[in-house]
This record gives C-alpha cells, structure tokens and sequence, in this order.
C-alpha cells in the first residue's frame, strides 16, 4: 500500500465535511450512524440539525425517541436511530456518558457493529482499528485484484483482516480510514472510475491490466420481496384516522389505516373486522415505495369513517407526530 501518496492525495483533496473537523468520538458516531445507506449530501442538513438538539450523549439519552424520530423524518433508514438513543442510554449507564477507548467495549454498545466501533477508533481515537465498508471493499478489491464474492459475510471478514493489517501498517489510523473512504467515495467508484487521479493507480491491479468494472465481484441480489396495500386516508372530526406502528420497519413513525391484500373487497373486509366501517370517497394515485429489501406497491384511497377503535387515534396535525416519507407521498394527494 503506498500510503504517503494515498495520505498526500487525501490532505490536498478531501471533501470539506463537519465530521472531519472533530475528534468528538459522540460526533464521530453520529455521522457514522448518519451515513449509513445515505449519501453525505443527504445526511448533513439532518447531522447538523441533529448535533444541534442533542449536543451530547447526555443529551440524546434523555431524550424522547418520538421527538428524535421527528428530527430525523425524511433520512430514512429509522432503525439506527432507535438503536442509536439506545446506545446512548447504555453509555451513561456503563460508561458515565463518555464512549469508552475500547474497541470491544464499544462493541458492546447497543447499535455498534464492526465498521462503527473501527471508525470511532481510528478516528476518533486515533487507534488501529480497520473501518471496511462498501468503499473500501471496493478500493482493496481492485488494488489486489480480489476473486472472492463479496455478496458473502465470510468474504468480508476475510477482507476486513486485510484491512486490518494495513491500518495497522499504516502508522496513522486515522489518516488510513479517511483516506480509504474519501478515495472510494470519490474516485474509485462503483462505476466510472477515476482511475487518472488515483494515487493508487501505479499499484492497482485492476487498473493495470484495465479491468476496474469487474470488481469487486459481487454475486446478484436477491429479489425484492412486493407487498401490496390498500390505504386509507380517513376523515374523522377535522382530524385523520392513523396508528402507530409497533413493527420493526418504521417502528414508532404515524400510518394510516393499511391492510395488505390482493384486492379492495379484501381490504374492506379486513377493516371491518378491525371494527372499521370505510366511507370510501376517492381513489387517489397509486405510491410505488421502495425499501432497502422490499417494495411496497400502494393503492390509495380517501374517505370518511364514523368511529374509532383501538389502535388507531386521531392526528389533527401531522408535524406533531413522526411521519415517514412514504406517507409524506401519501399526505400530498390530500
């Protein structure tokens, strides 16, 4: 690995991003959280915002997860934002509120898994632990002209040993893992490499023999799982029939009535035996939703409804409850 290249190019081209100005290991964990399937543009109007409301962890532990919801409506992925406020409250209650500079008691912090607790280390702290996400699979791939399938976990963790050794060889962790993100981010992409500008480029296998798009190499996807709902937007007293969802994907986030069936006779069938009589007053445009492993095809309905039963309540005003982009699509055809 020709670091002092690699380090020179990083020094002279690096992005100017907030979370590269601070060795704050609370700040460094919440960009990290932040950019997890989301792209930086994306993310840091919500992380300053963030950072803004929960100063510290202190901060962020005590706070009601609903308003954290809220804050973050619009990124997506609502998950890590339960299991970051979790792992705040695990902070203050085993480490007085300050993460630990250890890499496998941060480990142990609820919402923390290997590429975190690497990035918080040689980031934050300065120590050599190796951070492999999708970027550096794909830098380390080409670099070394790797066979293996990268789809598998086993792979990975097979590459994440090679990273280990590098940053260990590196003899500046934090330069290492900044680098090697900012360099996949930025020039080794998925496609199109930059190949010309690459400080990698004397010592890239796959750029000297010419063949970067064919790594890493990845075995298909998986299909997307389709589900189809039918929807309701239902009036009731100047307000509109919702309920809280209490599943796993967008946990604690606001829906409206949403049943999963093949047809609108089922999914009228359905409501009445949750106890729902559905005035329908007009079918709305359809929302096809995409999710990271599923699709949600939506057809959508307004109407009326005369009563209310459990766990469905009434919203008067839709910025006093978390809502999630997919039924922000929905909101506007009101």
């Amino acid at each position: 690995m020709a670091y002092l290249r690699l380090f020179d190019w990083y020094q002279t081209n690096k992005r100017d991003l907030p979370f590269r100005k601070t060795d704050n290991p609370y700040h460094i964990w919440v960009s990290e959280i932040m950019l997890q399937q989301t792209q930086v543009d994306t993310m840091l109007p919500f992380y300053d915002r963030f950072l803004t409301i929960y100063p510290t962890i202190q901060d962020l532990a005590r706070a009601d997860i609903d308003e954290i919801l809220k804050v973050v409506q619009g990124i997506g992925y609502y998950r890590r934002f339960r299991m970051l406020h979790k792992g705040a409250q695990y902070v203050i209650d085993h480490h007085d509120g300050k993460l630990p500079e250890d890499y496998f008691k941060i480990l142990k912090i609820p919402g923390i898994g290997a590429y975190t607790a690497g990035a918080i280390m040689s980031i934050a702290f300065h120590k050599p632990y190796p951070a492999t996400d999708g970027n550096v699979i794909r830098v380390l791939s080409r670099v070394k002209m790797l066979e293996d399938d990268f789809r598998l976990d086993k792979n990975k963790k097979k590459l994440n040993e090679m990273n280990k050794e590098l940053i260990e060889n590196s003899n500046n962790p934090y330069l290492y893992t900044q680098s090697m993100m900012e360099l996949g981010a930025t020039v080794c992409k998925v496609s199109n490499p930059l190949c010309d500008t690459c400080p990698l480029q004397e010592v890239c296998l796959a750029n000297i023999n010419n063949v970067q798009q064919n790594y890493p190499k990845m075995s298909p996807l998986k299909t997307k799982k389709e589900i189809q709902y039918f929807t309701f937007i239902l009036e009731y007293k100047e307000g509109f029939l919702m309920r809280k969802r209490t599943e796993d994907l967008l946990h604690g986030f606001y829906e409206f009535v949403q049943i999963e069936s093949d047809s609108l006779n089922g999914a009228l069938t359905q409501a009445q035996d949750l106890g729902l009589e559905i005035q329908i007053l007009d079918e709305l445009q359809p929302i096809k939703h995409v999710f990271t492993h599923m699709i949600w095809q939506i057809n959508l309905y307004r109407g009326t409804i005369s009563n209310i039963t459990s766990p469905y309540e009434i919203v008067h005003d839709f910025s006093q409850v978390p809502i999630a982009t997919v039924v922000k699509k929905q909101i506007k055809q009101i």
